[in-house]
């Protein structure tokens, strides 16, 4: 095994951004596997085991590696988040859960108006926010690194950034969809007092949505560019 020179690297991101590979997992594992084979085999014959690369990694199957990827990724990061949801009712957490569902429903009982319905529901998202700025941040400089070495302003980002930005969103979707009801809620004198109750409730929910959501995130960091 040998060391590549800086010029023959060059040649193989060269190539490599020819084919427009949009996912930065892709990318990075064609540009490795292209670097492992090619460091087999004497200098001589760097342009002929190049040829023979490109001729099995063509435009199609990188794409269709590509989809092919993007769509496994998405099931994988669903299925996680599944997991990790349910470690939250096992035996080992379920007693924290109660604890802070009973503190939730205790202090859902000092609400009076849509003000105060608005902290409680809005309160877990002030750590989505964070963590979501604490993502955009790291995803776009891991990114920006890579296009550096491949000299690149091209579309590239991390397979996960997409499904993994639409769970961050969920949970605000719903919480503006619940603020907009808020005033008819307390305008129905029916259900106007379990309102501080359902309050709890959403709460509850969104906070351990956004806990679940912060360790998938930490797991999937270990391994994709996010």
């Amino acid at each position: 095994m040998r060391q590549l020179t800086d010029k023959e690297l060059q040649e193989i991101r060269n190539t490599i951004l020819q084919k427009e590979i949009s996912s930065a997992e892709i990318l990075m594992e064609v540009y490795d596997h292209y670097v492992s084979h090619l460091q087999e085999f004497p200098i001589e014959e760097f342009n002929d085991q190049l040829f023979e690369l490109e001729e099995k990694f063509t435009y199609a199957y990188c794409h269709a590696l590509q989809a092919k990827f993007n769509k496994e990724i998405k099931k994988e990061l669903s299925s996680l988040h599944w997991q990790v949801f349910k470690r939250y009712f096992c035996l080992s957490k379920i007693l924290y859960v109660l604890i802070f569902s009973f503190l939730a429903f205790q202090m859902s009982r000092y609400v009076t108006d849509e003000k105060e319905i608005a902290i409680i529901v809005l309160s877990p998202l002030l750590i989505l926010a964070g963590a979501h700025i604490f993502f955009l941040m790291k995803s776009h400089f891991r990114i920006k690194a890579i296009k550096k070495d491949f000299n690149t302003e091209g579309p590239l980002q991390s397979s996960l950034y997409y499904p993994f930005s639409e769970k961050l969103y969920l949970p605000v979707v719903m919480a503006y969809v619940i603020m907009w009801s808020v005033e008819s809620v307390f305008n129905s004198n029916d259900i106007a007092n379990l309102a501080p109750s359902i309050a709890a409730i959403i709460f509850i929910i969104l906070s351990i949505y956004v806990l679940t959501l912060l360790e998938v995130w930490q797991i999937k960091t270990k391994t994709a560019l996010i």
